[in-house]
């Protein structure tokens, strides 16, 4: 069943919607419902955000989540030594091994280096931050720091410890 609706719009906004409607090859019923439908779609994606009710159920192990993803993900990044994540871990052995202990100073400072295109990060900060964060839409966490020192998750360790000679090998 078509329902009948009118409403009204500036001048401007009529013009642009009418050469819209000739380059998209729709008709103005078409548009305006699609437009309607993605204005109602918006509407209740913002109104569930705010609903939140307070249910308590079981964890159930089988459910997806993101704990500890980073250590689905370590192998693929040391075969990836192009990655930014393989380079700030390699910066973080490297920092390591220079020093007996990683910094978020000195990581910062080996990635910023132009002239070592094997540790260069541009974007350090944006995804050093990605791997302390454990969430879908993370890069995984992979370390932990208190603002200065910087050592690896203990929940990853064990792999990414498996997986050191990929990222660096110590010089001796």
């Amino acid at each position: 069943m078509k329902k009948n609706i009118s409403f009204n719009v500036d001048a401007d906004v009529y013009d642009k919607f009418n050469m819209a409607l000739n380059l998209s090859g729709e008709t103005s019923d078409e548009a305006a419902e699609s437009c309607l439908r993605w204005y109602i779609a918006k509407t209740f994606e913002s109104a569930s955000k705010e609903y939140t009710p307070k249910v308590t159920r079981p964890i159930d192990t089988d459910e997806k989540d993101f704990y500890g993803k980073a250590v689905q993900r370590i192998p693929m990044w040391a075969l990836k030594p192009n990655q930014y994540n393989h380079k700030i871990i390699k910066a973080y052995f490297m920092s390591v091994d220079i020093a007996g202990e990683a910094t978020l100073n000195m990581m910062e400072r080996l990635c910023s280096d132009k002239e070592r295109p094997d540790l260069y990060v541009p974007t350090f900060k944006n995804n050093y931050s990605q791997m302390k964060l454990d969430g879908p839409k993370s890069h995984g966490k992979v370390f932990e720091d208190d603002g200065e020192r910087v050592w690896i998750w203990d929940e990853v360790e064990e792999t990414l410890m498996k997986y050191k000679n990929s990222f660096y090998i110590e010089e001796a």
